[in-house]
């Protein structure tokens, strides 16, 4: 991929109902090897509680993400390549050295960008004891939660699949398709916060189900942001 390449030129708009397609394609996908993504997520899910128990796990759990959320995508890809999917290939990114150094970079600087969140968090937790919320605080809050979210939403997969190595321009371009496709994203959360509800009468059991299906769909929202295409030929790689 020629480096001069401008990611942020290839971003499109989708209808805000494209995520109708999404959900529908995940469940083909997720059908595929139900029992599989079912055991990535639940490891996912220990990995997120073993990292909150220590300041140290928290720091290994944060530079660990971006590999296994590529590990994730990848598999995604496979199966739209009509291949079989392991557990294993949840870990294979952390073996690729080409993206290891980027995606470093990219848990370190969400790792940053998360402190003052973490600040605002517990101000705003602390005014709540007190009774006293300022709704300044509560917009700032909101408002930094946002900004962070956009600039880092797609970074791993422009990383991986991009093999952009550039910050800057991998989160200018996360940030580009989240805004251009604002409404999109705004109506696939709704119905994902609807799918978790449905989860309560069974005890959340059914988050099994339903995080698997969530996470596989918003990867194909960057297919669909990126224009990319599976290649069949080649090992989970997309094309523009």
């Amino acid at each position: 991929m020629d480096k001069q390449f401008k990611v942020k030129l290839i971003v499109r708009r989708v209808n805000a109902l494209a995520c109708l397609s999404w959900f529908k394609q995940s469940w083909a996908i997720f059908m595929q090897a139900p029992l599989v993504w079912v055991l990535m997520f639940i490891t996912l899910g220990f990995i997120a509680l073993v990292s909150q128990l220590h300041p140290l796990t928290a720091i290994l759990g944060i530079l660990l993400n971006p590999f296994l959320t590529a590990g994730v995508y990848k598999s995604v890809v496979a199966v739209q390549q009509k291949q079989s999917i392991q557990f294993v290939n949840l870990f294979q990114p952390l073996q690729e050295t080409a993206c290891r150094a980027v995606f470093i970079r990219i848990a370190a600087l969400n790792m940053l960008a998360s402190i003052p969140l973490s600040v605002l968090a517990a101000e705003l937790l602390e005014q709540q004891q007190q009774q006293a919320v300022s709704g300044a605080l509560v917009l700032l809050f909101v408002v930094g939660f946002l900004l962070t979210w956009m600039v880092f939403a797609y970074a791993v997969a422009i990383a991986y699949f991009l093999q952009e190595r550039r910050l800057l321009a991998i989160m200018q371009a996360s940030f580009i398709a989240c805004w251009r496709n604002i409404t999109a994203l705004v109506v696939f959360g709704l119905l994902s916060m609807g799918l978790i509800m449905l989860t309560m009468p069974t005890l959340f059991i059914g988050l099994l189900l339903v995080i698997p299906l969530l996470n596989i769909a918003f990867f194909l929202s960057f297919n669909e942001f990126f224009a990319l295409q599976v290649k069949p030929t080649d090992d989970a790689v997309l094309e523009v």
